[in-house]
């Protein structure tokens, strides 16, 4: 069969042009560029084509954060937090797992507040009382009980305060001797109380606003202290033991023998603070005695239904829920309790707690 010039010349020019199109796809990876159809209305098909492919350019290169092909680098940010994750756009690790142990503005750690359902970012978390127990939630915190729960709540004396603090002192010195007796002076204010004793006399000392009162007999001391009188407190003493020490001192300044005597009187205090005092004898006009604390104090509860408490004295014992406490130290920013018989100390501090809010809907 013969074959037509014609056709061989057809096959061999669709081979050519073939041969030149598989040229130009290896040498021009992008093609050559379509033709839009002229603007009728809407957009062809080549465009609508490059515009999707324009925008998945873009969200590449904002995933990556590369600058191409002419797109800026992305400088956006989005801000997420969970109870688990937060993302900090400030810092360069975009995430960072939350720290639990973290203290918030209220005092109060993050974990904390999210075991027990509080938002950490929530400021007022600290002084609600959500179970309505008279505790608010930093005080349910601070001795790790359950905010949620009115029977799991803190001690009560947790809510006890310093409402005032006479500063009142009583001076306690020994003044002098002779043949077995012993002088003991008491002085509160301007005038001093002298008062003689021998080793074994017990006396009850009543310290009032201005003056001292000395008794000899314990029932004229419960007559007289506590209830509605002006002293609610008065301090048992026993005197315990005399030591002698005098004789003549070598002085290194003047290199002379000088008389001394740094004879003691020792006495024993008989109520919360029962233990002994010693005081040595007068020098020279002045006291070498001690000194104690002798004014009221006057604490008051925070726990609904209850208020002003005292007054009180240092070494007084005092019952409280269920406990009784001896005050062992006052000064007008911290009174010092102890719990007895179990010796656990309690500290006072001024009356500062803030209002408690309502339970939080």
């Amino acid at each position: 069969m013969k074959i037509s010039p014609w056709l061989m010349g057809g096959v061999g020019a669709l081979f050519v042009v073939g041969l030149v199109g598989l040229a130009l796809g290896f040498l021009l990876p992008g093609g050559i560029e379509p033709v839009e159809a002229p603007g009728g209305g809407g957009k062809s098909a080549v465009a609508d084509f490059k515009q999707k492919a324009a925008l998945s350019t873009v969200a590449l290169v904002q995933k990556s954060g590369r600058k191409e092909m002419g797109v800026e680098e992305w400088k956006g940010h989005r801000v997420f937090v969970s109870r688990s994750i937060v993302f900090l756009p400030k810092e360069k690790e975009p995430v960072q797992p939350l720290n639990e142990k973290q203290v918030t503005d209220d005092g109060i750690e993050v974990g904390w507040k999210l075991k027990y359902g509080f938002s950490p970012e929530d400021r007022e978390v600290a002084d609600q009382d959500e179970d309505q127990d008279g505790f608010t939630n930093k005080e349910e915190y601070d001795k790790k009980t359950d905010p949620k729960d009115p029977a799991s709540s803190p001690s009560k004396w947790v809510k006890i305060k310093i409402a005032s603090v006479d500063p009142a002192k009583l001076l306690i010195g020994f003044s002098g001797k002779s043949e077995g007796r012993y002088t003991v002076r008491f002085k509160l204010g301007v005038k001093p109380k002298d008062v003689d004793v021998v080793v074994g006399d017990k006396i009850w000392v009543l310290a009032g606003n201005k003056a001292v009162e000395i008794l000899k007999s314990e029932e004229e001391a419960k007559a007289k202290a506590g209830g509605t009188n002006i002293c609610p407190h008065a301090i048992p003493l026993m005197v315990k033991e005399y030591k002698d020490d005098k004789g003549k001192k070598m002085d290194e300044t003047t290199k002379t023998e000088n008389d001394y005597d740094d004879s003691m009187l020792v006495l024993q205090r008989m109520d919360g603070l029962a233990g002994p005092i010693q005081i040595l004898l007068d020098k020279n006009g002045k006291s070498r005695g001690v000194e104690w604390s002798v004014g009221d104090i006057r604490l008051i509860s925070l726990v609904p239904g209850e208020g002003e408490m005292g007054p009180y004295r240092v070494g007084q014992s005092f019952p409280y829920a269920g406990k009784v406490f001896v005050l062992t130290e006052a000064m007008p920013l911290k009174v010092s309790l102890k719990m007895i018989p179990e010796g656990e100390s309690v500290s006072i501090l001024p009356n500062t707690a803030p209002t408690l809010l309502p339970k939080t809907p």
